[in-house]
Parts: structure tokens; C-alpha cells; sequence
């Protein structure tokens, strides 16, 4: 036997002292036993190299096992760099022509005697021979003699697949006394007994998951490359590559060129074909056709359910194919979301939908209405409806759709995923089905439905043969197109509550949808309530349980909605406190749902200008004011009431200025308005009926009064005030309001008692009324009728010196505040607090925020991920009603939750 030499030659065999190689010994080439050099700029990945430097101490047999493209041979290859000065690392490169016993022991034997290996015979191997059965023992001893160990690296290691290589290469591992670590790279596990090394605790493993790039690390890689991005940018990117290196350096080429990159985050899979190509070349080309099929049949879904892709196949135990996939590192991997099941990288499954659509396009339709059905059968509907349309199976989709009661979800959420849907349904499709679906996306988008949709939906709600969903959704979608219309508030009501009696017929399971319904419902019962002349007590009742429904739902624009209607309600009532409280909290609903400030409901706006304008707050008025008036521009027609509101603000603002006529030019149109609830028109009655006054015109005021109101408690206070105003006897003084109901009728009625005592020479019962006038009407900072009101009570405030203490909040640079409403009080008499509970885990998501943990932290003490933590942090933002989470602690701790 001959001495092996320390080195190998471009393409020469191996040497020994003055010898020529065996005319048949392997060619040998240089180039492989060197890494290769990288053709593109590489970042360092510290968290990796740092693992492979401890698996590779740890180990005798180390696997960096990931698809193609995954950045192994670029981390070996960086790792055997910073590796230079320690420890000696040897290089091996292997193709399909080096799974030959001969040819990968000679190249193995050069590569560790380019270490120092003491190898102390060379066999003189020949091509296609077995080597001599000594060959490996005697290795393993060499090694073993070794004085240090050493490391060699075997990459594309996929393309051992000879059985007396493998179990030469066991039989080295397990003899070399810990001297050698071996570590292989490739696309698929090599045939090792890879369960033994796991039990007796040798092997290392690094895998596909380990090396997907993380979003910091892409961004480094595309700033290496001269493409950099920012880091929202770059987390896209990372999620839509599933960090795999070679889809992040593709998405390189098109940035270059300008490409923006928000666009290439969600069209990586459709760019120049950079992707495809690689993908097509690599993965699918070299696949037996029979495996082809079943990638391409499958692609059509992203979940590989074991049973539904024997369906799509038409054979059995297609699940075998796909492990032997997911073993190879062919883009397929066990999925956690489908038990047994596997899944397919997005931009593989992309490509192989381009293919299945150029090669097979006849096979698409049928492949989707096999995945609706199955996802149908097994309770998964918005998969369903999605491969239905897909399929345009237009029947069985409106069927899905509104069985599923996404017109509920629709009117109750104003979105949602599976409207998409509708889009795609042909305008001409017939049924029922398509009517209501029709009629209720016209209502969300603020159109009139087609009357033949709306009538095939009434006549969809009266068949009783018609299935409980379908007369549900045929109810609610009804109902919504009429609430636009200008229909009588009875007859509206009594219908809100047949659907009510539908909506109990639906099965006890569907309880989010009963929520829904229940919110919607309560939405249109007190849209109708609203224009109705019942006193504002119920008004407020009705709208706190329409705010309890959608709280109950989630349905946060109908909660906005309910809860800015009860604000403006409570300001009219002259509970200031509560009105700016509720006001407050509509606008953090409105913005927890994305809503600009100019398409929100325009209640709450003026009731935050309402209250200002009643503690005489003027500048805080006027900027609340031209926020209403510009959202009620932009309101749907018969969705408020507050138009008429407006202009009386806008009016008492002229009159504060002496504009009479600009006030009654923009008052006196709603006075003609058909059907204004008491609630509003008394508010336009004695609006207008002051500006006739304070303009001098008595006669045309008291006319108006007269026609427009009847013996009312408002209306005889504000007769009681047209004759103090006139310098008119005083008519009998009217009997005091109770001051537990609404304190702006206690106080107007206290002041014009006030006035009229005055006017009859009876000073000190008028002192003792006004005093408990601005008793009453302290809690709330209530200036305004004090300073709407006759002459008499501003000069008996003036001059009377029991008033002057009283009476100093009156003044607006006082510095006096309003009582405070604190957000855990309990909810007033009529419904409940509006605003949502916490469920338990939030509770203690919440606890440790005010402890001040960082999310991470959090996710360690509860032992759930991040991105948990963060969904239920987000949960309890909106629930609070806040953005932040020191406001989220502090409002927390308000209503004694911490």
C-alpha cells in the first residue's frame, strides 16, 4: 500500500511518492473540495453560526437539512471562514456522478489528508469497484489517532443515496473516537440511521425553519445587495417568502428596477418569472409524473387535508407522496393547521397553479367545486364559498353566503372577508339567495337596492317554505333598505320585531350569529324609536340596549352609532357629563374601526357641541360644530336626525351675534320638515320662536308656538318666556319640574319662576328660585340659560348680593369644572355600561402591562408567543375604548379592574 498525499490537483487523482494513479482511479477535482464562492452579497447570520459552532462541538454528525435555496451552503461556508483559525475544516462538494463508493472515498480521503490526517494507506480505488472491506476501519482508526478533531463538510449530501457509502459513513461516525465531525448539507436527510444518533444523542440538526431568514435579517440582506427597504417593508417580503433565501434574492432584481416594494410583497410569485423559474427547475422538473400530478392537482388548495387530496387526486394514500415531499425538502411540510395533513411554500404553490392552469385549465373548475364540496361537509364555509366562486358555481356560493348569515355580519360590522364574494356574482343571477345579498351590500354601500332585489327579498321573508336562514337574512336585508326610506316609525317597529321572531327559529349553535342579528335588530329598533314622540327616557333606554347588543356582537359601528345617538339624547336632557363621556367614547369606537373622522355618524359631534355651547364654551363649540356639519354632509339619507340639531347650534350661534336673519335662513327650512319627532322639533320650535322675539316680531313667534306645539311643559315654559321677553303681564307661574329628571327642563323652568317672581315684586322667592337654579345647574357647568334667558335674572344676578357667590361659576374664565363621570360608575337606570368586559386571559395580559412588562416578557411568564400577547393586547385597547397601553392600565385602574 502507498502513502496518501496532503493534496489534489485540479484534475488529477490521488498521489502517492513518484507514483502515477491507477489507470482507472477517480479524476478528482480541485474545485470540489472548496466551497463555492458566493456569486452575491452575504450577510452575516450571528444566531445561526453561533448553533452550528455549538452543534458541530457537541456532535459527531451534524445535518443542515432545508430546500433548495434555504442559504445552506452559504452558512457552512461562512461558518468554515470564521472557523479558519480555530480548527481545520475540510470541504467536500458532491453531484450525481460522486454516488459511486470509489469516487466519494477518494475524494473523502483527499480532503481529510488536506487536514493532517495521519491516513496511513491509500487502497488504490477504482471507479465502479467496491473498496476493500478494511478500507473504512482502517480510516476510522487514522482518525481516531488523530491529535485534534476535525471537521468536514459534505455538501448537496442529497446524492448519497448508495448503500455501501452509508453505511460506511455509519460505520466512520460511530468508530472515530469523537475525532471526526461530519457535517452534511442538503435538500434531503441522508439514508442514516438518523432515529439511533437522535436516541443515543449525537446528532445535531439545523432545519428549514432555523434557516428562513427573520425580518431583520432581510433587511440586511437587501441593504447588502443595494436594495434597501424599511423594516415594515421587509417583514412583508419575509412573510411572503417565508425567509427562504433564494425568493428574497429574486425580490432583489425587480427592486433594482424600481419596483415598488409594497407592490413586490404581493406579487413576488407573479414578477418577472425569476421565482417561477427557479422553482419550476429545481423542484417540480426532476419529479416522476405521477408525483407531478399530485403537486399540481393539490396546489389548488393551501391545506393538504389527508382526505380531501385523495379526492383531488382520485387515489388513495396521496398522504404518502406528500411526506415523502415534506422528507425531501421539496417545499411541502407537515401542517399544524390540517392534523395529518400537509401544506405547500405559497410561492411554490404559485407556480404550480400556473402550471396546473397552462397545462391542465379544463381541470381548474372541477378541482374547486371538489375542495367546496369537501369544505362544506366538513363546517369550513368561507373556504367553501371561496372555491365556489372560484368554480363559479354562482348556486351553490349565494346558497353558502347566506346560509353562513353573512348578510348579519355585513349589516352588523359594515365588512367582512367573505363580501369579496359578492363582487363576483353576475348581476343578472336569479333567486332569492342573490336578491338579498344584492339588497343588503347596496344598503352597506349607501345605495338604494334595486326594487326587483328588494321585492324577491320581502317575498323571500314571507315564504314560510324558505329556510330559517334565508328569511333572516331576507328580514334584515329588508329592513335595512326601508330604514333608508322615508316609512312610518309603527309600522317599521312591528316589523324589527317579526324578524325577531325569526331570528329566534335559528338553530341554538349559531350564537355569534344570533348576536349579530340581536345587534342589527337593535340598531333598527332604535333607529325607529328615534322618530317617534316617546319622552327621551325611553329614547335613552333603546339606544343603551342597542349599544349592549353590538357590544355583545363586536359590531363596533353600530355600537359608535347607538352610543353617539344616547350622547346627543343626554345633552339635550342637559346631562352635559354623561353626553361628553358617551361622545367621547363613540369617537374611540368610530377610530378602533378605521373610520375617518369625516365618514363618522355625526350624532356625537354634536353632541360634544351641544354641551360646549351649554357651559357657554364657545371656541370648543364652533370647532365641534363644523366637524357635525361636515359629517352630515356625508350621512346617508334618513340614517339621522341630527340635521335639524345642527342648524339650531348654528342658529343660537347667529343669535349670540345679533345674525338674525342668517340664523333664521338656516333654521327655518326644518321647521317645515314632515314627521320630526318632539324630541327634535320642540328644539326647532323654540329656536325659532326666540329669534322671532329677539328680532322684534312677538306676534310671529307666538304663531309659530301655536301652530306647532300644543299644551306641552316646554311649551308653556317657552310662552312663559315670550311674555317676559315682550314686557308682558306674566301668565301663571309655572308648577316645578322634578329635578331628578332632566336637569335642563329643572333649570329653565327654575329661572323663568325666577323672573316671573321677580316681574310680580316677589324678590326674595325669586332669589330662592334662582339660587336653586344655579344649584341645579352647577354639576354640570349649565351657563346657557343664564345667558339665554330675559333680562330679569341677569340683573337679579348682577345686583343681588346672596347671588354673588352662587352665581361665580358663571363666569367662563373662572376656572370652574364640571363634575366628573368616572368610567367604572355604574351604568344610569335604562341599560348597561357601555363598554366590554375583559375575558379572564386578557385580565392577566393587562395585570402584567401594568406591571410594566415588555410583550416578549409577557409571552415568557404566560408561555405563549408573541404575536398572541399582541392579539390580545389589541383586544384590550378596543375594548377599552383606547389606543395606548398606559391608557389602557389607567382607564383599567378608573373603573377598578386593577
Amino acid at each position: 500500500m502507498t502513502r496518501l498525499p496532503s493534496s489534489v490537483g485540479a484534475t488529477a487523482g490521488l498521489r502517492d511518492t513518484g507514483r502515477r494513479p491507477a489507470p482507472r482511479s477517480p479524476a478528482l477535482l480541485a474545485t470540489k473540495l472548496a466551497p463555492p464562492v458566493p456569486a452575491h452579497a452575504t450577510v452575516v447570520r450571528s444566531r445561526l453560526l453561533a448553533q452550528l459552532s455549538q452543534e458541530v462541538q457537541r456532535y459527531p454528525l451534524t445535518l443542515l437539512s432545508g430546500p433548495a435555496g434555504s442559504g445552506k451552503t452559504v452558512l457552512a461556508s461562512s461558518w468554515r471562514q470564521g472557523q479558519a483559525s480555530a480548527s481545520p475544516v475540510g470541504w467536500l462538494t458532491l453531484d450525481e456522478y460522486d454516488d459511486d463508493p470509489a469516487t466519494f472515498w477518494s475524494y473523502v480521503l483527499g480532503a481529510l489528508a488536506d487536514l493532517g490526517v495521519p491516513v496511513s494507506e491509500n487502497p488504490g480505488l477504482v471507479a465502479g469497484e467496491t473498496p476493500p472491506g478494511w478500507l473504512i476501519p482502517r480510516l476510522a482508526a487514522d482518525l481516531a489517532s488523530s491529535p485534534r478533531p476535525v471537521v468536514l463538510v459534505v455538501d448537496d449530501a442529497e446524492h448519497l443515496t448508495d448503500r455501501t457509502i452509508v453505511a460506511g459513513l455509519d460505520l466512520l461516525i460511530r468508530n472515530a473516537a469523537g475525532r471526526l465531525r461530519l457535517v452534511l448539507c442538503g435538500r434531503a436527510d441522508p439514508p442514516l440511521p438518523l432515529h439511533r444518533y437522535r436516541v443515543d444523542g449525537t446528532l445535531g440538526e439545523i432545519r428549514g425553519d432555523q434557516l428562513a431568514f427573520t425580518p431583520e435579517e432581510t433587511r440586511a440582506l437587501l441593504a447588502a445587495m443595494g436594495v434597501p427597504v424599511m423594516a415594515e417593508v421587509a417583514a412583508d417580503l419575509c412573510a411572503e417568502t417565508q425567509g427562504w433565501a433564494v425568493g428574497l434574492r429574486l425580490a432583489a432584481a425587480p427592486l433594482k428596477n424600481g419596483v415598488p416594494p409594497e407592490r413586490l410583497v404581493t406579487s413576488l410569485a407573479h414578477d418577472d418569472g425569476s421565482v417561477a423559474q427557479y422553482l419550476f427547475a429545481e423542484v417540480l422538473e426532476g419529479q416522476p409524473a405521477a408525483v407531478r400530478r399530485v403537486l399540481l392537482r393539490t396546489s389548488v388548495t393551501a391545506e393538504l387535508w389527508p382526505d380531501l387530496v385523495d379526492r383531488l387526486c382520485g387515489r388513495h394514500n396521496v398522504r404518502r407522496v406528500l411526506a415523502g415531499l415534506a422528507h425531501a425538502n421539496a417545499f411541502v411540510e407537515e401542517s399544524p393547521g390540517a392534523p395529518g395533513g400537509f401544506r405547500i411554500h405559497p410561492l411554490f404553490r404559485a407556480m404550480l397553479q400556473g402550471q396546473l392552469a397552462y397545462e391542465n385549465p379544463a381541470e381548474l373548475a372541477g378541482l374547486y367545486r371538489t375542495c367546496a364540496a369537501w369544505f362544506g361537509e366538513n363546517g369550513h364555509v368561507s373556504e367553501a364559498i371561496g372555491y365556489s366562486v372560484a368554480a363559479e358555481d354562482w348556486s351553490s356560493a349565494t346558497r353558502l353566503l347566506v346560509d353562513d348569515l353573512l348578510v348579519a355580519r355585513l349589516l352588523a360590522h359594515g365588512s367582512d372577508p367573505a363580501a369579496r364574494s359578492l363582487h363576483a356574482l353576475p348581476p343578472t343571477l336569479r333567486g332569492p339567495e342573490a336578491a338579498v345579498l344584492r339588497t343588503a351590500a347596496a344598503v352597506v354601500a349607501g345605495r338604494a337596492p334595486a326594487a326587483a332585489d328588494l321585492t324577491a327579498a320581502e317575498r323571500a321573508q314571507e315564504d314560510t317554505t324558505s329556510r330559517p336562514a334565508l328569511r333572516v337574512s331576507a328580514a334584515l336585508a329588508a329592513l335595512a333598505a326601508g330604514a333608508t326610506a322615508d316609512e312610518l316609525a309603527g309600522p317599521f317597529l312591528a316589523r324589527v320585531e317579526a324578524a325577531a321572531a325569526l331570528v329566534d327559529e335559528l338553530p341554538d349553535a349559531d350564537v355569534t350569529a344570533r348576536h349579530e342579528c340581536a345587534a342589527v335588530l337593535g340598531d333598527l329598533r332604535a333607529f325607529a324609536t328615534l322618530r317617534t314622540d316617546v319622552p327621551t327616557a325611553q329614547l335613552s333606554a333603546a339606544l343603551r340596549s342597542a349599544a349592549s347588543a353590538a357590544q355583545l356582537a363586536g359590531a363596533g359601528r353600530l355600537r359608535a352609532r347607538a352610543v353617539g345617538n344616547l350622547a346627543l339624547v343626554e345633552a339635550l336632557d342637559g346631562h352635559l357629563s354623561r353626553a361628553v363621556q358617551h361622545a367621547e367614547d363613540a369617537e374611540a369606537f368610530a377610530a378602533e374601526e378605521g373610520a375617518d373622522d369625516a365618514d363618522r355618524d355625526p350624532a356625537a359631534a354634536t353632541a360634544h357641541a351641544w354641551a360646549h355651547l351649554r357651559r357657554y364654551a364657545l371656541v370648543e363649540a364652533r370647532e365641534w360644530l363644523g366637524r357635525a356639519r361636515a359629517r352630515e354632509r356625508s350621512a346617508g339619507p334618513g340614517r339621522d336626525l341630527v340635521a335639524p340639531l345642527v342648524a339650531v347650534l348654528q342658529a343660537q350661534q347667529f343669535r349670540l351675534r345679533h345674525e338674525y336673519d342668517q340664523a333664521e335662513q338656516v333654521l327655518r327650512p326644518h321647521l317645515h320638515e314632515h314627521r320630526l319627532p318632539r324630541w327634535v322639533s320642540e328644539q326647532v320650535v323654540s329656536e325659532l320662536v326666540r329669534l322671532a322675539v329677539a328680532h322684534g316680531d312677538v306676534v310671529d313667534g307666538l304663531a309659530i308656538l301655536r301652530d306647532r306645539s300644543g299644551d306641552e311643559a316646554w311649551s308653556r315654559r317657552l310662552r312663559a318666556t315670550v311674555a317676559l321677553l315682550a314686557g308682558e303681564p306674566a301668565p301663571d307661574v309655572p308648577v316645578a319640574v322634578d329635578s331628578t329628571g332632566a336637569p335642563a327642563e329643572a333649570v329653565d323652568a327654575a329661572v323663568i319662576r325666577a323672573c316671573q317672581l321677580l316681574e310680580a315684586g316677589r324678590v326674595p322667592a325669586a332669589v330662592d328660585e334662582l339660587a336653586a337654579a344655579l344649584e341645579l345647574a352647577r354639576p354640570e357647568l349649565m351657563r346657557w340659560p343664564f345667558v339665554d334667558t330675559p333680562p330679569q335674572a341677569r340683573r337679579l344676578l348682577r345686583t343681588h348680593q346672596r347671588l354673588q357667590g352662587p352665581s361665580t361659576w358663571l363666569n367662563p374664565s373662572s376656572g370652574a369644572q364640571p363634575r366628573s363621570v368616572a368610567v367604572g360608575s355604574p351604568a344610569p337606570a335604562g341599560g348597561p355600561e357601555v363598554v366590554q368586559d375583559l375575558s379572564d386571559r386578557e385580565m392577566e395580559v393587562l395585570r402584567y402591562l401594568a406591571e410594566m412588562l415588555s410583550t416578549a416578557e409577557i409571552a415568557a411568564t404566560m408561555y405563549i408567543s408573541v404575536n398572541t400577547v399582541r392579539t390580545h393586547i389589541r383586544s384590550i385597547l378596543r375594548k377599552l375604548a383606547v389606543s395606548r397601553r398606559n391608557q389602557a392600565v389607567r382607564k383599567a385602574r378608573e373603573r377598578g379592574l386593577l
